[in-house]
């Protein structure tokens, strides 16, 4: 019996161990700049849209146009302890536990699932990004 438990001890350890280390490291890959990829619309018709995700766990979001850029709402990231990108404070629309689909060579998807008001599933939202080589 102290064998089991010496096992289970031991599995559960480095379980935790395994995956408290992978929110730690998927939030130092995630701070930066991040350009948002328009899926429903042709690039011209929007300006493009930045999301700055700091190492003091703030999430800023610019508008950027051809003249000037515009920060239009700042919020709060982190990772919960289901290792979903939680999103706080932030615009309507967005807030929330995401699950992070895709996150490879500076391509990074977002889905957040959208619940109406009795609590039903309602749509989701799907969100890509790619890395900006620069800081605009």
């Amino acid at each position: 019996m102290a064998l089991i438990k010496k096992i289970l001890f031991s599995l559960v350890l480095s379980t935790l161990l395994i995956f408290g280390g992978c929110s730690a490291g998927q939030e130092s890959k995630l701070i930066g700049v991040w350009v948002r990829t328009p899926m429903d619309a042709l690039p011209e018709e929007f300006p493009q849209e930045y999301w700055e995700f700091t190492s003091d766990n703030d999430i800023l979001k610019y508008e950027i146009t051809d003249l000037e850029q515009n920060l239009l709402t700042v919020g709060r990231w982190g990772f919960s302890k289901r290792n979903k990108l939680n999103i706080s404070k932030f615009d309507i629309g967005f807030n929330g536990e995401w699950d992070v689909v895709y996150f490879k060579n500076d391509v990074m998807r977002m889905v957040l699932k959208v619940y109406n008001a009795e609590n039903q599933p309602a749509g989701q939202v799907l969100v890509e990004f790619t890395r900006s080589r620069s800081n605009f």
